[in-house]
């Protein structure tokens, strides 16, 4: 989410996350609905970006292949590996899981794969509800700065930015308009 435009330059346009997102889409009716197969998949947004991308997937995923994928969120807060080492805690949110991931597919969604230690703190939440047979990272945007060897299984766009600087996304559930942001690390 974008809290300031001060210093941030645009890197995605509103019709350029669209693109991503049936991108995404796409790719995953490819591996779990090709040829009249359907396999049940269910998908699980990361606190809060990776919310209306989840949604957006499954709709199209429903209006091209359909299939009404169910979707969640995961708030992975508590699991963060800096949850010591600040001054405060973040904020919680809700994790909401309205179907049973024991042994089924779980596509996890966040808006920007930057370090991977995201995506680390959620796998470890996700185990805490339960045991996928499988699970797959979808991702609006790859920056490939990885600290942990973590990778998306469906990626919108790839995008390099200096080091210095954070990928941020707007979305119109939250934001009144798409886009994704470079903005100064610590903005």
């Amino acid at each position: 989410m974008m809290e300031s435009n001060i210093g941030s330059r645009r890197v995605l346009s509103a019709e350029e996350v669209r693109a991503a997102v049936e991108k995404i889409a796409d790719a995953v009716c490819e591996e779990f609905f090709r040829n009249g197969k359907v396999t049940p998949v269910a998908f699980l947004g990361i606190q809060i970006g990776g919310i209306p991308l989840s949604r957006r997937i499954a709709k199209r995923i429903r209006e091209r292949c359909g299939y009404d994928a169910p979707v969640g969120t995961l708030d992975i807060s508590m699991y963060r590996d800096d949850i010591g080492t600040k001054k405060s805690l973040p904020p919680i949110r809700e994790t909401l899981i309205p179907f049973d991931i024991n042994d089924g597919i779980v596509i996890l969604t966040d808006d920007v794969l930057q370090t991977g230690r995201t995506i680390r703190a959620a796998l470890d939440a996700i185990t805490d509800y339960g045991r996928p047979a499988l699970i797959r990272l979808a991702v609006l945007v790859d920056r490939g700065l990885r600290e942990f060897p973590i990778r998306a299984d469906y990626t919108g766009a790839v995008i390099e930015a200096p080091a210095d600087e954070r990928l941020r996304t707007a979305w119109a559930e939250y934001n009144e308009d798409d886009a994704v942001y470079s903005v100064p690390q610590h903005s």
